[in-house]
């Protein structure tokens, strides 16, 4: 049952041809359901009842009269608390093939009148409710309905519907995959007055039809033309199971590794996941296969490997964890009971196996691999590189790489070189590109501009326009001061926050308590602390951006590359400021040891990694705060909205 603040899920679900048989029985598990999910246990109201009662009858008895009554009704849909609940969503397979849903709004109203402010202005935007002319907006006009048993404008039910399918999309990853049909309806059933049948004339929202009860050979035609009569349960499975997961990574490996996750995997993960299994189970004959995965930051690439560990430990094989970053990897170690001896240093498999003696052996973070191990002992043989301890090691050998995230000098391989170097050991390569973005919320938005701010061909931030609300949240700030101060309001709010920098200011101790930090006058904070201080309170430099007290420091790219949480602060130093049309390096502000690099272009492409990875650790949002008035400017331009 809900808690006292927001919603929980709700889930009532049967076939249509249950519906109609059973609906007297059916009806009271609707509002047990109904009173489970909602804050405070509140009861239905009478006209609720009455909607399931008849409206949801109506709708199971037009699929079963169709021969598809094995349609399943959700009804009362919602798995989020932002979500308002969705009348009924319809889950069966294609007359096509493929999986077929439809968010369906359901109305008992029994006459509609034309949007009209002579009569209120109550349910009309800010505009129309102030006009003394008498006439509407274009979308008022079009997107408003004056209902006269509420005595207000309501929103053409065509509307709500739209906004359904959003909460669907936002909400599932499924939707993701083009070949997943969805399509949206607004069913008025009771709607018989012949002056109000201009409502389903009005087509406010592009491709979603409104039926009433004069149309009941319309809403069939709807109904046959999006459903098949193949008796497969299938999509009212995967609508429970392929939520988008707005949890952090690190708080859901165990669930991942043991494999009740509520992450979902999307078409090209599955591919991943589904092609390293079936080599796990029955090895090449031939030439090795050596997967390598690769993705921009937040795409799942950890997400694919920590479900493969999962699946192959599960089926008894003997599979490792190593990772070019040691934060990611610890962190994924703590969170996995029972099971930690699955992660491994690269030395320790470098120094205690031979060839082929791992089933399975999964590389996250590639991209930060050193050339050679740190230490070697009788198992590598003389001048044995990273990658040919990887390859020759296990049966399957998988890397995951992005080369948007190499940094320094010593990290030597690019996507191009870990290929190459895989011919030269005489394997197979089975290329794997995940094309999706994931983290922020699944928001492609944020991930191109990302790509073309750091490029130098930045794009205006517009989240809002076109028909998807963009569920990620990008700001910027005058002040490292405000920063801290809203990023503050998100963690007194029980979300995980963190303020990062680029590597411009010198790291004097381990203790995590000396203002190195200083973009401004007047506000400084300390790096995040070293793996062996004692500062109580002060979480060990691995562990920054996860564990409580982190926020009190600035992290770095070594302590959130391959991490991440909700909302994350960046600021950008002195090292990378923009001059009217492109990035200028200024290499006397690079305090890290990317400062070996030689060349001025191949230091500024390393030193846009860095921000590009700081850029791609929230899940939820980012404000960005750079020393450099004219980068200030550069956000404010793009219509950035600032804090």
């Amino acid at each position: 049952m809900a808690g006292g603040g927001t919603w929980s899920e709700l889930e009532a679900f049967w076939p249509a041809e249950e519906l109609v048989r059973d609906r007297d029985r059916l009806i009271p598990k609707i509002v047990a359901c109904y009173e489970a999910a909602h804050p405070q246990g509140k009861k239905p109201s009478e006209s609720d009842k009455d909607s399931w009662r008849e409206s949801i009858y109506e709708l199971a008895t037009a699929l079963s009269d169709l021969g598809l009554g094995q349609v399943y009704l959700f009804v009362e849909y919602r798995v989020h608390p932002s979500m308002n609940p969705i009348d009924v969503v319809l889950a069966g397979g294609h007359p096509d093939g493929g999986l077929s849903f439809a968010a369906i709004e359901l109305k008992q109203w029994s006459e509609a009148e034309r949007p009209d402010p002579s009569k209120t202005k109550d349910g009309l935007c800010a505009q129309c409710r102030k006009t003394i002319t008498g006439s509407l907006c274009d979308d008022c006009a079009v997107e408003r309905v004056f209902a006269p048993f509420y005595g207000r404008h309501k929103k053409h039910p065509a509307i709500q519907v739209k906004d359904n399918l959003d909460a669907l999309r936002r909400h599932h990853s499924m939707f993701d995959d083009r070949y997943v049909h969805l399509v949206g309806a607004a069913y008025l059933h009771n709607l018989k007055d012949p002056q109000s049948q201009w409502i389903s004339r009005v087509r406010p929202a592009a491709g979603i039809p409104t039926f009433t009860a004069r149309q009941p050979a319309d809403l069939r035609s709807f109904l046959k033309s999006h459903f098949g009569p193949t008796p497969d349960a299938t999509a009212a499975q995967e609508l429970l199971a392929r939520r988008r997961s707005t949890s952090l990574l690190t708080a859901e490996v165990g669930a991942i590794v043991n494999g009740y996750t509520t992450f979902s995997l999307l078409e090209k993960q599955h591919e991943a996941v589904d092609g390293i299994m079936a080599a796990v189970r029955t090895p090449s004959p031939g030439a090795k296969k050596v997967y390598v995965v690769s993705g921009r930051a937040g795409t799942g690439k950890s997400l694919v490997a920590l479900t493969v560990l999962g699946q192959a430990l599960k089926e008894g094989a003997d599979a490792r964890f190593v990772s070019g970053g040691v934060a990611s990897r610890d962190n994924f170690k703590r969170g996995v009971r029972g099971k930690g001896k699955a992660f491994s240093t690269l030395n320790q498999i470098a120094d205690k196996l031979g060839p082929n003696e791992l089933d399975l052996l999964l590389c996250d973070e590639a991209h930060r691999l050193t050339e050679r191990p740190m230490t070697g002992s009788f198992s590598m043989r003389p001048g044995e590189s990273s990658v040919s301890v990887i390859v020759s090691r296990a049966k399957v050998p998988v890397f995951f790489i992005d080369g948007d995230q190499r940094l320094f000098a010593e990290e030597v391989w690019s996507e191009r070189g870990l290929i190459d170097a895989i011919h030269e050991l005489r394997a197979e390569v089975v290329p794997i590109h995940l094309d999706r973005a994931l983290r922020a919320v699944g928001s492609s938005t944020y991930d191109t501009w990302v790509q073309h701010l750091l490029r130098g061909d930045p794009l205006p931030w517009n989240p809002d326009t076109g028909e998807d609300r963009e569920p990620f949240e990008l700001y910027y700030t005058d002040s490292a001061a405000q920063m801290e101060k809203f990023l503050q309001s998100k963690l007194d709010a029980g979300l995980s926050a963190r303020m990062s920098a680029g590597m411009c200011w010198k790291w004097t101790d381990d203790t995590g308590t000396a203002p190195d930090v200083a973009p401004e006058k007047g506000w400084a904070r300390p790096w995040n602390a070293g793996d062996n201080h004692t500062t109580p309170g002060v979480p060990k430099r691995r562990f920054w951006a996860t564990d409580s007290g982190g926020f009190r420091q600035i992290g770095c790219v070594h302590t959130a590359q391959g991490l991440e949480y909700e909302w994350g602060g960046v600021i950008i130093g002195a090292d990378l400021t923009w001059t009217s049309d492109s990035w200028a390096l200024d290499r006397q502000h690079v305090q890290s040891k990317a400062s070996r690099i030689r060349s001025d272009d191949e230091l500024a492409e390393r030193i846009r990694n860095a921000y590009g990875v700081l850029m791609t650790r929230s899940i939820r949002g980012t404000v960005l705060y750079s020393v450099d008035p004219a980068t200030r400017q550069l956000f404010a331009d793009l219509g950035v909205p600032k804090i």
